[in-house]
């Protein structure tokens, strides 16, 4: 391996504890990148550090041998496997997939990659004009700019040499994000860094400033959005289209309309060209393909959606049926800002979880995720009470009996709803509740107790799970930072037990 490292050049090596600080390297540049799966394979991290390759850089992606790595019990997998499972218990799907890809099995695979564990980024560093382009828009624009680009193409840059320029014109330059980490890039691009609020702390202080950048604006809920706009007229949001972080395309679908509505002649500016690669550099597409990132939904060609099909899909045929994994990742993409690599890997692996779709004509109108959880023994559940425990994987049998104080809740069966999305052209149609009808039936013909779901509290939602019959069982003291908004548990009783047990509620 040493004699393949380019003798002069930066080269990044993440392996063990250096992987969890993956994020630190963002915004930086390398000729070589060495990334080390046996230590644990988290595709996020994988996904981050990989837009660190410059153009003729290699990336050395260290695995067992290509057969036996979807076998190999994988340290990463203790991050979303439930107690009392082991890493030996997972099936590896997700691996196995990959392993094909890899191997060119996969459909059309046309990538260096087939049968190696390194790859080139042959490619070389591209003119920057639509750059200028974009930072002269938000420079010169007094209406709110919608920047977007898929990663790797300087829009966090941009936005940093912006403020710089914005800021030598005298004008007061404001910052937000979901994580202070998220701007390092917009920092390093800025000759004055601009004074940086989380979004909470933003909306709350209302501190004064002439213009405001908000970046990965997906990553924040669209009512926040809203309200920092009715501050700040002059605000740029910018997102990342297909991203590690999460997805912008949710983002386009629902904010844009707002905007819309709210504010004539806004602009919007796309950045297509990468700049530490070449256009259709083959380690780009390869990721892209295996963790999904560009995945997208399905036209909705029906009439009738009322008349769609239910059915529970098999996962180990899932991870076979490439359209039709892409098809439903997209969906889930589409419908929630914060949908990462790591849920394609959770969602094929993680024991006890299943997937349910609505579809008609070969397309998926909605799907839902739900995670089997309780079921506990009474010692255990008695220790959870007492909060001495805290066994992984149980949010909402842990959230019962340790903070609403529901002795017992844990020793019960929950099915919890861990996603539930809509095709957007079909939103508003009754489709979420005619998937949760099913889901209910689902639930007791396999046993549950009862149904769960934690959700970051709006009006809607609320009103959407009470018409379900669901009730309130714990409001969250703080709000979180992203959403601004408290997380909501509610429960609905399938057995006796459960009905008895949440009685009071």
């Amino acid at each position: 391996m040493q004699c393949l490292l380019p003798a002069e050049g930066e080269v990044f090596w993440l392996t063990g504890n250096a992987i969890k600080k993956a994020h630190t390297l963002l915004g930086q540049e390398c000729d070589a990148l060495v990334f080390d799966a046996h230590s644990g394979f988290d595709v996020n991290a994988f996904a981050a550090v990989s837009g660190t390759l410059r153009g003729g850089g290699t990336l050395f992606l260290l695995i067992p041998p290509l057969d036996a790595w979807a076998d190999f019990p994988d340290p990463d997998y203790r991050r979303f496997i439930p107690y009392p499972y082991q890493p030996e218990d997972v099936q590896g799907r997700f691996l196995q997939r990959l392993v094909r890809l890899l191997d060119g099995k996969e459909g059309e695979c046309h990538s260096p990659l087939q049968g190696k564990v390194f790859v080139g980024a042959y490619c070389i560093r591209p003119l920057q004009s639509k750059q200028s382009i974009a930072i002269q828009t938000i420079v010169q624009a007094n209406v709110p700019v919608v920047l977007t680009a898929d990663r790797g193409r300087g829009k966090s840059a941009a936005l940093g040499m912006a403020a710089s320029q914005l800021q030598a014109a005298g004008k007061r330059v404001l910052l937000t994000a979901p994580s202070r980490a998220t701007v390092a890039t917009v920092f390093k691009h800025a000759e004055n860094p601009p004074s940086f609020f989380a979004p909470d702390d933003l909306l709350q202080t209302l501190p004064q400033g002439d213009v405001l950048l908000v970046d990965e604006a997906a990553a924040i809920p669209v009512p926040l959005l809203l309200k920092m706009l009715e501050h700040y007229p002059r605000c740029v949001f910018s997102t990342t289209l297909h991203g590690y972080e999460g997805s912008g395309r949710g983002f386009a679908l629902r904010f844009q309309k707002e905007l819309d509505a709210r504010v004539a002649g806004w602009q919007a500016v796309r950045l297509h060209t990468p700049i530490r690669w070449a256009e259709n550099d083959p380690l780009e597409c390869f990721i892209n393909r295996a963790l999904l990132l560009d995945a997208d939904v399905g036209e909705g060609v029906c009439n009738t959606p009322l008349n769609s099909l239910y059915r529970e899909l098999n996962r180990d045929e899932l991870a076979h049926n490439e359209p039709l994994l892409r098809q439903l990742f997209g969906l889930l993409i589409t419908a929630h800002y914060q949908t990462r690599p790591s849920d394609l890997r959770q969602m094929l692996d993680a024991p006890d979880i299943s997937i349910h779709v609505l579809e008609q004509h070969g397309v998926i109108l909605a799907v839902a995720l739900l995670s089997r959880e309780g079921g506990l023994d009474a010692e255990l559940t008695a220790a959870i009470h007492a909060g001495t425990r805290r066994p992984h994987g149980h949010p909402i049998p842990q959230t019962l009996t340790f903070h609403a104080k529901i002795p017992g809740a844990a020793t019960l069966i929950c099915e919890r709803v861990m996603r539930i999305a809509v095709h957007p052209d079909w939103q508003n149609h009754g489709l979420g509740a005619h998937l949760l009808e099913h889901l209910l039936g689902f639930a007791t013909r396999s046993g549950a107790d009862y149904m769960g779901v934690s959700y970051a509290m709006t009006p809607p939602l609320l009103r959407f799970w009470g018409r379900a019959g669901f009730v309130l069982a714990r409001i969250g003291f703080r709000k979180d930072t992203a959403s601004g908004s408290r997380s909501v548990v509610q429960v609905k009783a399938l057995s006796a037990a459960a009905a008895l047990l949440f009685k009071g509620l």
